[in-house]
Formats: structure tokens, C-alpha cells, sequence
């Protein structure tokens, strides 16, 4: 789950660019440089894991809250959270977390503050479908393939950028192990100053929280 939960995202929500761009690197390119511009991100959204070879459709609701490195990430089960050093994983129904030195997690697996240019490094991109049609909107339809495969969680990230407001909307991470995550955007917010307590776990929210420290 802490893997899964890893995935969440790794793409772009925003946008704000001419409605001309036609190709992949036009529309990547203005998204990383808007996305840059923004001090925080606070976003709500909702995913389904469907997963046919083990027989799992999973839905759940999740916020995601960014500051430059750092993230906290709350799902149904689960909260993550990382001041870019340190990574702590809350597991709700046990009461218990994990704390993980931030390189022993990553493991191939996305960086959640990284979803609004994890393009931009390592990775091949085409534009699918400049007519596409998402949920019924107009949309661009972009691929993204990870040039390095060797331990990558995911073979293939399918982004829809709705064509009006040029914004990302929907994410597909396609899995090595066969199953689909879809992420679709329900709020995205820019204008908030997110305080960096948030990205560090404290223990007095959870009483009698267990602590479990893999680092060595």
C-alpha cells in the first residue's frame, strides 16, 4: 500500500497556456513552467485501482498537499508524509507509522512532489490523441514512457489535459503487475501558503501511535 500510495501521482493539474499547442513537448513545457510558479498545491482527488488478475476494484477519495520537495498525502487508510529527508507512512487502522529515510522508499516508485514535472527527466512522452474525449470534454491525450524500465513499478502514465481550461485532469498509471490506477482531479488550489509543520508527522494528533524508525 505505502507503494501504492507512492504512485499517487505523478503528473500535472494545471496549465494556463494558448489553446494552439499541438504537441506533447509544447504542452509539458508550459505545464512545468506554471507549475513551477506556484509556492504550494493543495488538491483533492479520486482513484480507483482496478486490478483483474487479482480480482481488486478499489475506490477511494485522498488530498495532496506540496511544497517545493515535500508532500503529505492522506488516503482512505493511509497518510504519507515527507519533509524531503525523512518519510513517514501512518497506517489509520493499526495506529501505527513507519519512518524511512526518503531514499530507501522510492524504490521505482513515483515521488509525489515531483507529479507536476516528472516529465522532464527521464522519460519519452507522445501526444496520443490531440482529439480526445475525456468524460466528455474535450481533451489532449499524452503518454509517457520511462526511458530506464529497471525497476519501475509502471510502464506507462496516460495524462488528459482538458482542452478549455488546460488543465490535467486525468491520470492512468499502468502497472508492470497488470492493473490500472486512475487518478481524476476534483479541486486544485494554488493561492493557499501551506505551513511546513504539514510535512512532518506529529505523534500528539495520534495518541498511542506506534513508531516504527527503518532507518539505521
Amino acid at each position: 500500500m505505502k507503494k501504492l500510495a507512492l504512485l499517487f501521482l505523478t503528473a500535472a493539474l494545471c496549465a494556463g497556456f494558448s489553446a494552439s499547442a499541438q504537441t506533447s513537448k509544447e504542452i509539458l513545457d508550459k505545464l512545468s513552467a506554471k507549475a513551477k510558479g506556484y509556492k504550494s498545491i493543495t488538491a483533492d482527488f479520486s482513484s480507483t485501482l482496478v486490478d483483474k488478475k487479482n480480482n481488486k476494484n478499489v475506490k477511494q477519495e485522498g488530498t495532496i498537499k506540496i511544497k517545493g520537495a515535500k508532500y503529505a498525502l492522506n488516503l482512505a487508510d493511509y497518510v504519507v508524509i515527507s519533509d524531503n529527508k525523512t518519510v513517514w507512512s501512518y497506517d489509520k487502522k493499526a495506529n501505527s507509522c513507519s519512518i524511512d529515510d526518503i531514499a530507501d522508499v522510492k524504490n521505482g516508485s513515483f515521488d509525489p512532489s515531483q507529479m507536476f514535472t516528472i516529465w522532464e527527466k527521464d522519460f519519452k512522452h507522445e501526444m496520443k490523441n490531440a482529439s480526445a474525449n475525456m468524460d466528455g470534454v474535450a481533451a489532449y491525450e499524452i503518454n509517457l514512457y520511462p526511458i530506464e524500465t529497471k525497476g519501475k513499478a509502471y510502464h506507462t502514465i496516460t495524462m488528459f489535459v482538458d482542452k478549455a481550461k488546460m488543465e490535467v485532469r486525468k491520470i492512468i498509471v499502468k502497472t508492470r503487475e497488470g492493473a490500472e490506477i486512475t487518478y481524476k482531479v476534483k479541486t486544485f488550489v494554488t493561492s493557499n501558503d501551506v505551513p511546513d509543520t504539514d510535512f512532518t508527522f506529529n505523534k500528539s494528533k495520534y495518541p498511542g501511535v506506534e513508531m516504527i524508525d527503518n532507518r539505521l
